[in-house]
């Protein structure tokens, strides 16, 4: 193991985890810049999914008491479903077009939370059914479906407490259904669950203990910037890559 390598992706992850500790979400997104020029974006992204994994279980240990288990349940059922229309969609569709509107769409939808516009149907089941469905399906055809979850929680005026629950045990069954997949796919090896991502175990604990502490003095009001700004960022940087493509 080369020791200046692991330690540059240390330093990546423990600050990765650090702000996945403090929002709720974002590990991919402060991490992947700095991997891929090191590790090539296939690595990276089996790094990360494996990682996130193995942070999430620590995560979901420090948190524990603030699950909102229906809820969750309710999103992820509404993605297996979206996923399956996802995965045609994209078989037959450019994933171009899809990304640059779904990445309006976003911008459009944080403008108007930013108004205090907010959506309800008086059916909240349905409403989390539903947004999982288009998580699911914006998941499978362009591999951005998280924001999605992210919006209906700002939405639906979650606290931050069980929102950022929320959205590590979601992102934790739906990283953990994925990595299965993958794995009886053989895209995943033995390798790379014990590998690299063990190594830099240390630093992603550390890095949720740290999160941790400075979530304590996130008030809600700061929590729910730093969601739209984590969302705006992947909406733009997608529409950007989509015309770039």
């Amino acid at each position: 193991m080369d020791m200046v390598l692991l330690s540059i992706v240390s330093l990546a992850v423990f600050a990765s985890t650090a702000f996945q500790a403090v929002a709720g979400f974002g590990y991919a997104i402060v991490a992947a810049p700095i991997l891929v020029p090191l590790l090539g974006v296939k690595e990276t992204v089996v790094f990360l999914l494996v990682g996130s994994i193995y942070m999430r279980i620590y995560m979901m240990y420090s948190v524990r008491h603030d699950f909102h288990f229906d809820m969750v349940k309710r999103i992820f059922a509404g993605a297996m479903v979206g996923a399956v229309p996802g995965s045609l969609f994209l078989r037959n569709v450019d994933a171009k077009g899809l990304e640059i509107l779904l990445g309006i769409s976003l911008i459009l939808a944080v403008i108007f939370l930013s108004f205090n516009f907010r959506w309800h149907t008086g059916h909240p089941h349905w409403e989390q059914f539903c947004f999982g469905i288009m998580g699911g399906f914006f998941n499978a055809s362009t591999a951005i479906g998280g924001p999605v979850i992210v919006l209906y929680m700002l939405n639906a005026q979650v606290p931050k407490v069980e929102m950022r629950a929320n959205l590590t045990l979601y992102f934790f069954i739906s990283n953990l259904w994925s990595m299965t997949i993958w794995f009886l796919m053989g895209n995943i090896t033995w390798h790379n669950l014990v590998g690299l991502p063990m190594w830099t175990l240390p630093a992603s604990f550390l890095g949720v203990y740290v999160g941790n502490k400075i979530f304590r003095y996130v008030n809600q009001h700061l929590f729910n910037r730093i969601a739209v700004l984590l969302i705006l960022f992947c909406a733009i940087n997608m529409i950007i890559k989509a015309l770039s493509k």
